[in-house]
């Protein structure tokens, strides 16, 4: 029995040397094996674009959470001013486009190099007016509505009574990854949505699918008598909303359309800007502020989830009612499900009415919040683009007997406090984060 117990005592002590040596094994090799690191910020700059006296300049930060910095400081001065920039994330470029009434526009890139230095990345030239612009797969899109479509010989196509056609848009191609290498390409949109109307288009929202979703301004043909450079005619169909999706080759996937908002596009003078953004989730969400006076619905935002072909009729937003009547004008995304909305100072707006007026939404909650810490309504004299960084909105904002400066909101609880200030200028135009591609 003895002897038994002796070879069972060397047989387990055999086998717990073996498992302390694969322990010690495990060990050593877990040490040896490169833990998984949150991968760094990539090297890049915040872009502001300002405004002097009578020129625009370009100024780059670090920080701009707090100081200040002289305008004098700048990186370059533009020979144009009047650029409204769009930041695009990948490839990371800042596009500045000068809209010229009825002349072509001009346009002009910023990109930060390999070395981390900003450079200049390419100029262009817009062939064709635009009211409405964003960014799609490698491109920055332009496009414009009111156009008269022409067939395979250059000859202008016309209407019944043998008057040009004004249901044409021409988009404008300029490819981020070419030295914005351009095309353009003009579709008809005459009964686009089948009640024999014509649209106008506006905000470009990639959805990563090779398809990109605008918002359509349907109306009426022009009158072809009428002057100005309006792209649209009488709105006949104010308290519908649709928005159609798109290919690389401006082939129509499909159209989504509701009744529960009115159409989708914040108006100021001939300018369309986008109501459409999209989430973190992927969700798309349709604004419409209620621009038309005839329109029954209040502004509110309807809902596409992820890869849907409709509009989900679970969801509506009733956005006047928690803003206390005022409608709004333009729409950005923040972070998750927040937005930045720029609402009208007056309950009726019109085309050059002001909207200097903030809040915020969580289209999760379907709440609403004015945010605080940014100057009175009446007194902010101009904004400039914001940008979204690190769950925060950085937001350009000039007020009377102050320089101008950049505000950062907190979306969480709608307040602002106010970040880099820029000596001797009359305006911050726009602000992007550029990173290395």
């Amino acid at each position: 029995m003895i002897t038994n117990f002796k070879h069972s005592f060397a047989r387990l002590l055999s086998v717990l040397c073996c498992c302390a040596c694969l322990l010690l094994i495990s060990v050593s090799c877990d040490k040896d094996k490169p833990k998984d690191e949150p991968k760094p910020e990539k090297a890049g700059a915040f872009f502001i674009a300002a405004t002097g006296e009578s020129s625009q300049y370009i100024l780059t930060s670090d920080s701009p959470e707090k100081g200040s910095m002289s305008i004098a400081d700048n990186f370059k001065q533009l020979e144009l001013s009047g650029y409204t920039w769009i930041f695009n994330s990948n490839p990371s470029v800042a596009v500045g486009l000068i809209y010229q009434q009825g002349d072509p526009g001009v346009g002009l890139g910023y990109i930060v190099d390999g070395n981390g230095s900003l450079r200049e990345s390419g100029q262009f030239l817009i062939t064709s007016r635009f009211t409405s612009y964003g960014f799609f797969d490698r491109y920055a899109l332009t496009s414009v509505g009111g156009v008269t479509p022409v067939d395979a010989q250059g000859n202008a196509l016309t209407d019944s009574e043998g008057n040009p056609r004004s249901d044409g848009v021409t988009f404008n191609f300029f490819d981020l990854k070419s030295n914005f290498a351009s095309h353009n390409k003009t579709i008809t949109t005459l009964n686009i949505t089948g009640n024999g109307e014509q649209a106008t288009f506006s905000g470009i929202v990639d959805m990563g699918n090779g398809e990109f979703l605008t918002g359509l301004v349907v109306s009426q043909p022009r009158d072809p008598n009428a002057g100005g450079g309006a792209s649209s005619g009488t709105i006949t169909y104010p308290d519908s909303v649709w928005v159609a999706a798109f290919d690389a080759n401006l082939n129509l996937k499909r159209i989504y359309r509701d009744d529960r908002i009115s159409y989708s596009a914040g108006r100021f003078r001939s300018q369309y800007y986008s109501q459409i953004a999209k989430a973190d989730d992927g969700n798309v969400y349709v604004f419409s502020g209620s621009y038309e006076s005839t329109t029954t619905h209040p502004a509110g935002a309807l809902r596409i989830n992820k890869g849907a072909t409709d509009f989900d009729a679970s969801y509506y937003f009733n956005i006047q009612d928690k803003t206390g009547g005022y409608k709004f004008r333009k729409v950005w995304h923040i972070t998750g499900n927040y937005f930045l909305l720029e609402l009208y100072n007056d309950l009726v707006p019109t085309t050059t009415g002001a909207a200097t007026q903030y809040g915020i939404v969580d289209v999760a909650s379907r709440t609403f919040k004015w945010v605080t810490g940014i100057p009175a309504k009446d007194q902010i004299t101009s904004t400039g683009l914001p940008t979204p960084h690190g769950g925060k909105m950085y937001f350009p904002i000039a007020a009377e007997a102050a320089d101008p400066a950049i505000y950062i909101i907190d979306p969480a609880n709608a307040t602002a406090t106010k970040g880099l200030t820029i000596t001797g200028a009359a305006s911050i135009n726009a602000i992007g984060r550029l990173t290395q591609n």
